[in-house]
């Protein structure tokens, strides 16, 4: 009975190592767009998108969402009134599901308007 209790142990021990070694380690680094230094990767792996505010007259942003590639998947104005205050920041932008909805990390959803706005 105890060889088979130590025996039990040491086959989950080395299941454990197994499993750990075959996990998928990645490098932590946030991927870039050399044209555009000013925008900022939200995702994760598996995807995400860039984010760049290019004009700026608070309350009103002009919001760039941008692929992978770097190419333009949506722009347009966005209006962000903070009850304290504080300009939208590039960090603030969390999420773009394409439509007109563009998601802060607050969760809230902030309206896309055509370009030709201002």
């Amino acid at each position: 009975m105890k060889w088979l209790i130590v025996l039990i142990s040491a086959t989950m021990l080395l299941c454990i190592v197994i499993a750990y070694s075959l996990i998928d380690r990645s490098d932590a680094k946030v991927p870039t767009l050399k044209n555009h230094p000013n925008a900022h990767w939200s995702g994760a792996q598996d995807g995400g998108v860039f984010f760049e505010i290019t004009k700026k007259a608070p309350p009103d942003y002009y919001v760039q969402v941008r692929y992978e590639s770097g190419d333009i998947w949506s722009e347009g104005w966005v209006r962000y009134e903070s009850k304290k205050g504080v300009e939208l920041a590039t960090q603030d932008l969390l999420g773009y599901d394409g439509g007109e909805d563009v998601y802060l990390q607050d969760g809230t959803a902030l309206k896309l308007e055509p370009k030709s706005r201002k």
